[in-house]
């Protein structure tokens, strides 16, 4: 850019060519973001002045970008509704958990098999042997939401994407998921392929909600974008991808979850204005289609011109008004037919009588003049006339053809005379043939070949009157040869032809006006259509200004990201902190470097005080934890629609410590997170004992024939139903102390199946976290926490719940038991056969 800023004609909000310091004054430019916008402008040779003036307005804020469009082209209505989003709050998206997976016919899965997940935070475990299936079901979960797989988009992936179908029972496949969404209730995603299908790409997706109609595809949700940026997903081959996809893929990685940045608020404001000032070409993109549509079902050649017009993104405003005008007629197509039928017009029966009449009379006359007699007088004064040159020739002879007469002298004057006198009587019959001669051919004028337009009709709706018409202008044409005939033929032949002329007339007239009453109001929307269209041209030049300097924006804002990567770099540090136990390697800061394809992530580190690239000096265990570091806090961002992480097999690499600082990393995620781990070895579930978090585990088997069966190995609940059932089994444990401890260790069993039970009911319903969590937390008893879980509902009076003995037994040993212990009188086996029964009513929520 130059140093000064021109004010672009068609805006004109500013003073007439502002130096760039008298604007960066005026738009109160001082800030180190200013300098830093300022500096690429002005080395920025692309962007136009007028981009840049724009720019700057957009950072300044919204009243000082519309303050400089006010004189543009765009409606103080349109920037009005444009509103502010710079101070926007963006609500946060409702959350999903995960609440079961069913799975058939993929990879090593054979028969259907379900896996019930509790759609509630918390840590879930699920563990089983290389080869069991655990795998498989991984891999379905990320098929049915991302389309693939990590492992499919890798080089050499053919394999995996050739054998996809299991071996041992190939069809059907299919996958369904099924997730709690807050304010929705569960929504089922199915994922199918034909049995016939060999391609693992080759499948239908739909999403089916809670009382609507199943959609194809898995648009509806919504979560195109976030699973790109939020990735709730990642396999131990992707924990690996991610520091290994080179310096690009990590950036891009971390990039697409850095939040808002500073230029944010500019690139959105100057977006939704770019919005409102092109709304009225996406108005006009309606207009035409809109248009196109109604113009394809008529049957008009008018409007068959106008959809081709219409087909062009940007049509020819000039053509479409000329179209709508009717400045250029049509010369061809059934319009032009209409108006040619119109227009025609037959012999007049004026004209016709006349004609008849004069050659009536011509053929009387010819009678009166004795056409007949005279005809005989004149063959013979013929050949009197030929004896009179034979005479003249040879003289006096008899004559040749009576061979009686004497051809002499006296006899040639007499013929002479006789001739002349024959004459005078030829001269009359001479005339009326002459008047015969034009009556006929006056007559034969008016009987003119069919016209074009009576060849066929282009509408089948006038098809029979044409054919009528043409028929009668046929008969009409094939005149007689004989005068007589002709008047007869004019006479007779001429009615007949204007009866039909008259109905194709009348018919032609009607269909004509009823297209033009069809057309004529989508000609007048068509030439205002036109006209809208010449004022959005006017207007154009300044949207292509805005849309160049948000794009500016958009390529620059990479070199601000540093700022936004704080809330991860501060997470991931926390992160690598419980996950490096026994390293000696300090994790450092995480930045963003470069652009396009330069663009990388530093990380720095140090070793043992010494600094050092993190990539380079980590083994390959640490690598494995600095790039879940990097992936929990970007999927656990607030922002995200997933209130589930799932990690497949993320301990391969980790020693033990690293295995243990995993699971309280994960315990302290799954407090607002639903936690899924994959394992293939106890590792983990071992650590998850040790710790005594709140774990479900669950165990994945695979029998003969890809027979995969998955089942809890121990709910919270029936963890503590066995360790109370270990304190009554240990005969060196005090009976005393035994009996104040169990009551405690049942309810424990207690609340944990009730909690169990009301969180999953509540999320599947679509209940948002939240909500659950502050009514869970506001009833603290255990009879109230029992009602919820039971009967979703506190009830004030259990009584005919608890009417079962083992019921009011249970309840009673978990309330007031907590206090006075277990009386010297109670048996501690039946207390914990009792209580079992209790729980499994609860987990089921059996309200009989």
């Amino acid at each position: 850019m130059g140093s000064t800023y021109p004010v672009p004609s068609n805006v004109g909000a500013l003073v007439q060519s502002i130096p760039i310091v008298v604007a960066k004054e005026r738009m109160g430019m001082g800030s180190e973001l200013s300098r830093w916008v300022e500096e690429r402008l002005d080395a920025d040779v692309s962007i136009t002045d007028e981009a840049g003036l724009l720019v700057l307005a957009a950072l300044e804020g919204h009243e000082s970008l519309d303050e400089y469009l006010a004189g543009g082209n765009e409606p103080a209505k349109a920037a009005k509704q444009a509103g502010d989003p710079a101070g926007a709050q963006e609500e946060e998206p409702a959350g999903a958990f995960l609440s079961g997976l069913g799975v058939q016919g993929f990879r090593g899965i054979g028969p259907k098999v379900e896996v019930d997940l509790q759609p509630q935070p918390g840590l879930t475990i699920v563990a089983g042997r290389n080869g069991s299936g655990k795998s498989s079901l991984a891999e379905a979960l990320e098929v049915a939401l991302t389309g693939s797989t990590y492992r499919w988009g890798r080089k050499g992936s053919v394999q995996w994407k050739e054998q996809w179908r299991n071996l041992h029972e190939p069809a059907p496949a299919s996958v369904e998921v099924r997730v709690a969404e807050e304010g929705r209730g569960q929504t089922t995603i199915g994922l199918s392929w034909e049995d016939t299908a060999t391609e693992a790409s080759s499948f239908a997706t739909w999403v089916q909600r809670p009382a609507e109609k199943r959609q194809p595809g898995l648009t509806p949700l919504g979560w195109d974008k976030a699973l790109q940026t939020y990735r709730p997903m990642m396999s131990y081959d992707e924990l690996g991808g991610l520091l290994e996809g080179g310096p690009s893929g990590l950036y891009d990685a971390l990039s697409a979850a850095l939040g808002v940045e500073e230029l944010a608020a500019a690139i959105k404001l100057l977006d939704t204005r770019a919005k409102a000032l092109k709304a009225p070409e996406k108005e006009l993109t309606n207009k035409r289609k809109s248009l196109q549509a109604e113009f394809k079902e008529m049957d008009d050649e008018r409007a068959k011109r106008a959809g081709s017009l219409l087909r062009a993104s940007a049509p020819d405003p000039a053509a479409l008004r000329t179209l709508a005008t009717g400045s250029q007629p049509q010369d061809s197509g059934p319009l032009a037919w209409l108006r040619s039928v119109i227009d025609l017009t037959g012999p007049r029966g004026e004209e016709v009588d006349t004609a008849a009449t004069k050659l009536a009379a011509a053929i009387q006359g010819m009678v009166d003049a004795g056409v007949d007699r005279l005809e005989r007088e004149r063959r013979r004064v013929e050949l009197r006339e030929q004896a009179l040159h034979l005479h003249a020739q040879l003289g006096d002879m008899t004559c040749p053809v009576c061979n009686a007469g004497e051809l002499d002298d006296r006899w040639a004057e007499s013929s002479r005379q006789h001739i002349a006198h024959e004459r005078i009587k030829f001269a009359e019959l001479d005339r009326a043939g002459q008047d015969l001669d034009l009556a006929r051919r006056s007559a034969h004028s008016l009987v003119t070949p069919r016209p074009v337009a009576l060849n066929g009709s282009p509408l089948d709706g006038l098809a029979d009157l044409t054919r009528r018409a043409r028929d009668a202008w046929d008969a009409w044409s094939a005149s007689p040869s004989g005068d007589a005939e002709l008047v007869t033929h004019l006479r007779e032949r001429r009615g007949e032809l204007e009866e039909a002329l008259v109905a194709l007339h009348t018919a032609a007239a009607a269909e004509l006006k009823a297209r033009q009453d069809l057309w004529t109001p989508l000609a007048t929307r068509l030439a205002t259509f036109a006209d809208d269209c010449d004022q959005w041209l006017t207007q154009k030049p300044l949207v292509d200004e805005v849309g160049a300097a948000l794009k500016w924006l958009k390529t620059n804002d990479v070199a601000l990201k540093n700022e936004r990567i704080a809330p991860i770099d501060h997470h991931a540090r926390h992160a690598w902190a419980m996950l490096r136990q026994e390293s000696n390697v300090d994790l450092g800061s995480v930045t963003l470097e470069g652009t396009a394809t330069r663009r990388r992530v530093s990380i720095e580190a140090s070793v043992d005080g010494e600094e050092a690239g993190a990539l380079t000096v980590m083994s390959q265990g640490e690598l494995h934890a600095l790039a879940l570091s990097l992936f929990l806090p970007r999927a656990a961002l607030p922002e995200s629609p997933f209130r589930f992480i799932v990690l497949d097999d993320p301990v391969q690499a980790m020693d033990p410590a690293k295995v243990d600082g995993l699971v309280t990393l994960l315990s302290e995620l799954a407090e607002t997170r639903q936690v899924i781990v994959l394992s293939h070895d106890d590792r983990l579930p071992a650590a998850a004992r040790r710790a005594q978090v709140p774990v479900r585990i669950l165990e994945v088997t695979r029998g003969e024939c890809s027979q995969v069966s998955v089942r809890e190995s121990e709910a919270p609940a029936r963890r503590y139903l066995r360790d109370a059932e270990a304190l009554v089994r240990d005969k060196e444990l005090p009976d005393d102390t035994l009996r104040k401890v169990l009551p405690g260790v049942l309810r424990f069993a207690v609340e944990a199946a009730a909690r169990d039970r009301f969180f999953a009911s509540r999320l599947s319903e679509g209940g948002a976290l939240h909500d659950v969590e502050a009514l869970w937390t506001a009833h603290r008893l255990t009879r109230e926490r029992v009602s919820l879980a039971v009967f979703d509902e506190v009830r004030t009076d259990l009584g005919s719940w608890l009417s079962a003995p083992y019921r009011k037994k249970t309840m009673g040993i978990s309330t007031s038991g907590m206090h006075d212990g277990l009386g010297a009188r109670a048996n501690l086996e039946d207390a914990v056969y009792d209580a079992k029964r209790f729980v499994s009513d609860v987990e089921q929520g059996n309200r009989s």
